[in-house]
């Protein structure tokens, strides 16, 4: 047991610039596409400079079924190659201070096109208020449909440290 969890801190140390394992942050739930079950289980949570209002911070949530590479484009970019070949699947949120969902990105092979974009049919519902964190519920409303007639829907629970901005 102890070599494996060894092995495993390894891995992450070796993978670089990826999420830091804090034992306070959680994440629960499901992402389905085409009918394909996802689990979700790592998340981050990074601040970001409002879209709308400059004076207030937007959070982008990234909740996904591994590890993945947090901050600044180059992370971006290597969630779409994760996403594209299917070493991890993820919901992207942008969430702003009035707790609206701003846009959504979803990473998952079975699209050939990133989803996402912004919408009203994706719903944030806060949790308990905790400095330095983010916490509740993002889903959809009711089932989505990508522009390839691909069909999704997401529903994930969360407790994160909100990264600051970088």
């Amino acid at each position: 047991m102890e070599l494996r969890v060894g092995m495993c801190m390894l891995a992450v140390m070796a993978a670089g610039a990826t999420a830091p394992a804090r034992a306070a942050d959680t994440t629960s739930g499901t992402l389905v596409v085409a009918g394909k079950t996802v689990r979700l289980t790592h998340g981050l949570a990074l601040a970001k400079k409002g879209f709308f209002d400059p004076k207030s911070d937007d959070v982008e949530v990234v909740l996904c079924d591994a590890v993945v590479p947090i901050g600044g484009t180059e992370a971006k970019f290597a969630r779409m190659e994760m996403g594209d070949k299917g070493t991890a699947h993820c919901v992207e949120n942008t969430i702003n201070a009035a707790g609206n969902v701003l846009n959504f990105t979803l990473r998952h092979n079975a699209f050939k096109m990133t989803e996402g974009g912004a919408s009203t049919d994706m719903v944030y519902e806060p949790g308990p208020k905790k400095a330095g964190r983010i916490t509740g519920r993002v889903r959809t409303k009711a089932p989505g449909s990508s522009f390839e007639k691909i069909p999704y829907t997401y529903d994930v629970t969360f407790d994160l440290a909100v990264a600051p901005k970088q």
